[in-house]
């Protein structure tokens, strides 16, 4: 029987620190509500990455490119990001231009690749 002098040491995962949300979003409050009809009340929210595609979720996460959403703003309402083109877009138009203020459009568009202003 051959016996290890030393164990074998458990791989540690990598924690990755993301920067905060660029656009002013906490859990409990619904970004698109409380910008677009001025309702701060308190409710669930999710976690919405806003450039989606092919490594989407990553450049978001690496940018600060997320907010929070209630559940009708995000995937059971009729105008939800993940169901409604034009809400999804002006998000991204929301998205863009606070982007665009620290950065240039140049960078916002190796990250969209779409221009939303």
């Amino acid at each position: 029987m051959c016996e290890l002098m030393f164990p074998k040491p458990e791989k540690k995962r990598k924690v990755k620190h993301h920067p905060r949300p660029i656009l002013p979003t906490r859990p409990g409050i619904c970004y698109l509500c409380a910008r677009e009809e001025g309702n701060y009340k308190e409710q669930y929210t999710e976690l919405h990455h806003v450039v989606f595609g092919g490594g989407g979720r990553a450049r978001s996460e690496e940018n600060g490119l997320k907010v929070y959403l209630c559940l009708r703003h995000h995937r059971t309402g009729k105008d939800a990001v993940h169901n409604c083109r034009e809400t999804r877009e002006r998000l991204c138009a929301y998205m863009q231009e606070a982007y665009e203020r620290d950065h240039t459009r140049e960078e916002w568009m190796r990250i969209a690749y779409k221009n939303y202003l």
